[in-house]
């Protein structure tokens, strides 16, 4: 971030014209922007050199940070979007200079009169500082408390003040005045008393939270979901790396009569570059639509999967055969949830699937296609007979012939195989029914392997609801894991586990034992991913009925740590608020050093570095670079130092300014960049120029390449290769 940007944000979160809440001025009191704020500005350049870092480290004082929750909570919200996090003790003060400085509430207790004067004094002559709640250390900051006391039970976010942030545990809070003018980011539910606000104190901000981030879970999530937005906003800093690659599943429905170039270009802007599309639409419908879309989205240089959920089809498909509809234990069609279920044991009904599925993936020039969910209802288990499939005729006479009775007995309460009376019977069927559920993925799978020899750049990816973790998944959906996952052998596909609604309750911690146990059923090289789904549920464990803020981030880091992919359910779900740090909790598990304008940066699949707008000269191993996407640095996997410094690139006329994939490597010549990439599908590349020659590991092909306002998007091939692009 430029000087006067980071001066501007500055002004902003102490400006009385941007004050918010009850602490703001009347406006005959209100004083012109800049007049007095001169000091900030200078005092933070002249303390730090060239202004204030936008990406600062964090330090937490703490004197036993192991045993302490709340120093863990705010080290875990810090981290989980990349932040450089470190502990503090009281000695250590000096040493923090541009650091963000945090003194949980709890800590302070332990702090003698002089090390509180020290923070003062730290925050005056420019620091920045976040605390919490009355103590010797808010008053010292000229903080007032007034009576009486409240006990809350939540919150109201000034940036999402429709959303519902409640509390598992009241807490008790006291309000405050502060010092000078404050800009508030959040208030009492009945919005008359701020809870979080920055105040400007001398040429430095403190950040205060009227109770404690977090006093009963390390995670830090239980109280503040948009925390790391009031610091961002507070101090004008960011944390120092983003992923621009999100994979995100999308229900076309979404978009009802949305041009698809718009549909693209907002996904792309997103930072999203793969989407898994509901393509039970193009199945016999839309097409031309979807043949649009999918252009658009390669213009912008986003992947488009075809998202396949069989036993659903299609609403056209099941309108048209009737005679093909699967059924409940209570002889209904199984219309259930969003799906309308087809019997494809049926051989008529598969084989007309099969031939539109067909049609479908080779008319239309996909990236992908992800077969997810195959499972049999319902996820409520034997309980919920109107629920429970499978029960059309032709799989009961299957069944029968095989077991020697009507399946439909296990649900009769006079029957003597009542499920609940005859165990023996119930297992009988129920390991019947999860062989027919992993006869259906050999047989899909074996269908697209059939498309992909046509179409070698096809990337397949099974989802698999998981049912290692919560072993009722096992009976109540028909998924045997072993079994199905023993497909892989045979098939080429990447395989991605989603987590059942059961779990969604749990911690992030949860994802570290998934990928363990699926790590040792996947062949050696298989690729694996998890699908995190961000929607509302019913837990009253978490603030906020959906995965948002420091609880969403979190379960990214997380599941980044475990999983080498990500893929979100929904682009539609995700809130506008979170899609910034979103890109950040993405590259959390990068380490990542900035020393002034340099960096030691180390990553698995490469992350963006931000630098600032305007143009650098940068250097990554001591080499002249020319990769950025906007104002970062797109830093490649394995371990870099990065230098940059002011003025005009080296090689302005050859860039690389975004790229779908794995960047492995890159080089410049002064008529060449050569781009070293791995992707399991067709990759592309976001070009500053449109080449005239292009070479894959030293032959020559013909480049096919599209142009959008940002540039000009080169399709090159999936695997890991070397591309050379010149002008001629």
């Amino acid at each position: 971030m430029d000087p006067t940007a980071l001066a501007r944000r500055f002004v902003e979160a102490v400006n009385p014209h941007a004050v918010e809440g009850p602490a703001a001025l009347p406006p005959d009191r209100q004083r012109p922007a800049w007049l007095g704020l001169g000091t900030v500005v200078l005092a933070m350049s002249s303390a730090l050199g060239y202004a204030a870092p936008a990406h600062p480290p964090i330090a937490i004082l703490s004197l036993h940070p192991a045993d302490a929750v709340t120093s863990r909570a705010y080290a875990s919200a810090f981290q989980s979007v990349g932040y450089p996090t470190r502990w503090v003790a009281p000695e250590g003060l000096a040493g923090i200079t541009g650091a963000v400085l945090v003194v949980p509430q709890a800590e302070v207790a332990t702090l003698s009169e002089d090390t509180c004067r020290r923070i003062v004094s730290f925050v005056e002559e420019g620091g920045r500082l976040v605390t919490a709640g009355a103590s010797p250390l808010t008053r010292a900051l000229g903080v007032r408390f007034t009576k009486p006391s409240l006990l809350i039970e939540g919150i109201s976010e000034r940036r999402a003040p429709s959303l519902r942030i409640s509390w598992r545990s009241p807490a008790t809070f006291e309000p405050y005045v502060t010092p000078a003018p404050a800009r508030t980011f959040a208030c009492t539910l009945d919005g008359r008393r701020p809870v979080v606000s920055a105040f400007a104190l001398g040429s430095g901000m403190v950040l205060l939270l009227g109770v404690e981030l977090d006093e009963e879970n390390p995670l830090g999530r239980g109280r503040f979901p948009y925390f790391l937005q009031a610091v961002g906003a507070a101090f004008g800093v960011a944390p120092p790396a983003m992923v621009h690659r999100i994979t995100a599943y999308a229900d076309i429905s979404d978009h009802h009569g949305q041009d698809p170039t718009q549909v693209a270009r907002a996904w792309y802007q997103r930072g999203i570059r793969e989407v898994h599309v509901g393509a039970w639409d193009a199945f016999d419908a839309n097409q031309a639509y979807f043949s649009r879309l999918i252009a658009a989205c390669h213009r912008y240089g986003v992947l488009v999967y075809a998202w396949l959920e069989p036993p659903e089809v299609s609403t056209r498909f099941w309108s048209a055969h009737p005679e093909w509809r699967e059924k409940t234990a209570t002889g209904a069609d199984a219309q259930v949830d969003w799906r309308r279920l087809m019997a494809l044991n049926i051989p008529k009904c598969f084989e007309a699937v099969a031939r539109g599925l067909s049609e479908m993936i080779l008319g239309l020039d996909w990236d992908g296609v992800d077969l997810a969910e195959i499972y049999l209802e319902s996820p409520a288990g034997l309980e919920r007979p109107e629920l429970f499939t499978p029960m059309n005729r032709a799989l009961r006479e299957e069944f029968e012939r095989f077991a020697g009775f009507d399946p439909q007995d296990l649900f009769d309460e006079s029957s003597i195989r009542f499920w609940r009376k005859d165990q023996q019977s119930l297992t009988s069927f129920l390991d019947f029914r999860r062989g027919k559920v992993a006869e259906l993925h050999q047989r899909l799978m074996d269908l697209l392997e059939s498309a992909r020899r046509q179409k070698p750049h096809l990337d397949l990816v099974l989802t698999l609801v998981d049912a290692l973790y919560d072993t009722r998944m096992r009976d109540w959906i028909g998924i045997d894991t072993p079994r199905i996952t023993a497909l892989l052998a045979g098939h080429t596909f990447a395989l991605q586990v989603e987590d059942p609604y059961t779990l969604w309750a749990l911690g992030p911690e949860r994802y570290g034992k998934i990928a363990a146990d699926y790590a040792r059923l996947v062949p050696p090289g298989q690729r694996l991913s998890v699908d995190i789904n961000v929607v509302p549920r019913a837990d009253g464990v978490h603030p906020t009925a959906q995965q948002t803020g420091l609880e969403l981030y979190r379960l990214v880091s997380e599941a980044r740590r475990a999983f080498p992919r990500i893929c979100f359910y929904s682009e539609g779900t995700i809130y506008p608020q979170d899609r910034d740090l979103l890109l950040s909790a993405l590259a959390s598990t990068a380490s990542v050093e900035v020393q002034g304008r340099e960096a030691m940066v180390e990553s698995d699949q490469g992350v963006e570095l931000e630098i600032g707008e305007g143009p650098h000269r940068v250097r990554m191993d001591g080499t002249a670079w020319p990769a950025r996407h906007g104002g970062a640095v797109l830093v490649p996997s394995g371990k870099h130092e990065v230098a940059w410094e002011a003025g005009t690139s080296e090689s302005e006329a050859l860039q690389l300014r975004d790229i779908n994939a794995v960047l492995l490597g890159l080089s410049a010549k002064p008529d060449t960049l050569a781009v070293h990439y791995a992707a399991p599908t067709r990759a592309f590349l976001l070009l500053s120029f449109r080449p005239g020659r292009l070479e894959v590991d030293g032959g020559v092909v013909a480049p096919t390449v599209e142009e959008n306002e940002y540039g000009f998007v080169l399709v090159a091939p999936p695997g890991e290769h070397t591309v050379a692009l010149s002008l001629r």
